[in-house]
């Protein structure tokens, strides 16, 4: 599954009035630097993370539905194999398996997951078609999104080789505001920042800087982390 962000948050976990205060600083906002620096800290928390800490819209995507081989594996399928009734099969066929038994659980792993705002798949022709909502449900748990083919439904063949041929749009995030962001994380978005403008250079002594230690240890902390 790749991501791609459609619509970043609206606001910062953090304002620039916060950092101030953080770092005992008293410079301009202004000049947009403090700003600057509470982004990169954020994105830098969210991608060591994998959460989208204020509300935001992202597209994921896939070429083939989930626990499927890839569409030039070749099997040879039996009745029993996809479990057809008796007499409705005609014995044995060869077959790609990615068109003949698409099954699984599509699990959105970026979080935390807040809305399903489209389902689509690639037609022959690439353009987009919406899927059923009756074939699927959807199913929220520790705020990781399931989507799940209902039981005896069908989801749409798509095109063997096709690229992106799934493509889903989500809500993600804590809330709209950064009240809702676990107090932790915005801690770790202060130390950040603030590292990063009292530390201009990349390097120290010889060495590399890396983030500091107490952050480090806020993010690992949240790292596949089970949400609620």
């Amino acid at each position: 599954m790749r991501f791609r962000l459609l619509t970043p948050p609206a606001v910062e976990p953090v304002a620039t009035s916060d950092l101030m205060a953080f770092a005992r600083v008293d410079v301009d906002p202004g000049d947009g630097v403090l700003q600057r620096l509470i982004v990169a800290a954020r994105e830098r928390v969210e991608r060591d993370t994998g959460l989208a800490l204020i509300t935001q819209t992202w597209l994921a995507v896939l070429d083939r539905w989930p626990a499927t081989p890839a569409p030039d594996y070749h099997y040879r399928l039996t009745q029993a194999d996809i479990g057809l009734a008796s007499g409705w099969w005609d014995g044995v066929r060869d077959g790609p398996v990615t068109l003949l038994s698409p099954s699984g659980v599509i699990e959105i792993t970026r979080r935390p997951f807040r809305s399903l705002v489209s389902f689509q798949t690639r037609d022959i022709t690439t353009a987009l078609q919406s899927v059923d909502p009756a074939t699927y449900m959807l199913e929220v748990s520790n705020d990781i999104g399931r989507i799940m083919r209902k039981p005896g439904a069908v989801w749409p063949l798509v095109v063997a080789g096709m690229m992106d041929a799934i493509e889903i749009t989500v809500t993600l995030g804590f809330g709209d505001a950064a009240s809702a962001v676990p107090a932790d994380l915005q801690t770790a978005i202060l130390m950040l920042a603030a590292h990063w403008h009292e530390t201009r250079e990349p390097v120290i002594d010889g060495r590399f800087g890396p983030a500091p230690e107490h952050v480090r240890a806020i993010l690992a902390s949240w790292q596949g982390k089970r949400l609620r």
